[in-house]
């Protein structure tokens, strides 16, 4: 009985020994788990142009991942190209000088509703200064220089010349600064001199009388500019002038009691610096 008892006991403790073992065993086969992290690297050529120019630039997007599920974006630029365009190249110079020619027109009419002078001679030179992308303040000068003309409703009457000479405080505003064709508008105020010669027979006599009167002149109107480099600008240019100097300021006898008016064209080409 004993012995049998024995027996059984050490039946029992290999059978637990074999199962022990067989658990470490069965342990040490199981894999381990590894941590996994990828980057992903993409390289981009970026190019933007616009009226100031065209930029160039390289950029680097690295993208890191994790085994967790999450994502990390890293971006460089590595490099950058600026070229500017006409326009910014014109822009970056401050000031410019021009002078322009055309024709003047008036509609200034004596006391028998006749026209004072015909079709003349226009001229102006401006020198101007950017206070802003779109607006420049400066000087102008501007001459009117208008033909004779013969009111023959008054006989052989003869207004020899009218002359318009203009100092002015002058502004020109562009609307579109960043383009190659500009619209703008000039704007000035300043002292002016009107001057007239006038002869004829009146009463059965001859008469003759030469007259000039300072004024201030306002003169405002509507440009097209075309920018043929950074440098050279040439357009068209349009202008009414108010002339404070009345008609009979100049002509005592025929002239009215209305303020000169003119319309003016002139073609114009310029510099900036």
């Amino acid at each position: 009985m004993k012995k049998g008892l024995m027996a059984l006991a050490a039946l029992a403790l290999l059978a637990s020994t074999a199962s022990a073992q067989n658990a470490k065993g069965q342990t040490a086969q199981q894999p381990r788990m590894r941590t996994v992290q990828t980057d992903t690297t993409t390289v981009y050529d970026v190019t933007t142009t616009n009226k100031k120019g065209t930029t160039q630039y390289g950029m680097v997007e690295q993208t890191r991942s994790t085994p967790q599920g999450g994502t990390r974006v890293i971006s460089q630029t590595q490099y950058s190209d600026y070229t500017p365009s006409k326009m910014a190249l014109a822009n970056e110079k401050h000031a410019e000088v021009s002078i322009g020619v055309g024709a003047s027109y008036s509609f200034n009419k004596d006391t028998t509703g006749a026209r004072m002078t015909d079709l003349g001679l226009a001229a102006t030179g401006q020198v101007l200064w950017d206070i802003s992308d779109h607006f420049a303040l400066g000087a102008d000068y501007m001459l009117l220089n208008h033909d004779s003309r013969t009111n023959y409703r008054l006989g052989s009457y003869k207004y020899d010349k009218l002359r318009l000479n203009s100092i002015a405080l002058a502004g020109k505003y562009t609307i579109n600064a960043w383009d190659t064709w500009r619209l703008y508008i000039p704007l000035g105020v300043g002292a002016a001199q009107a001057r007239m010669k006038s002869s004829g027979i009146r009463n059965g006599e001859y008469t003759s009388q030469s007259s000039d009167k300072w004024g201030l002149d306002l003169f405002a109107g509507l440009g097209l500019q075309y920018n043929l480099s950074k440098d050279i600008f040439m357009g068209l240019e349009y202008r009414y002038t108010v002339a404070f100097v009345k008609g009979n300021d100049l002509n005592r006898y025929y002239g009215k009691d209305n303020y000169l008016q003119f319309h003016s064209a002139f073609f114009r080409i310029g510099t900036r610096f």
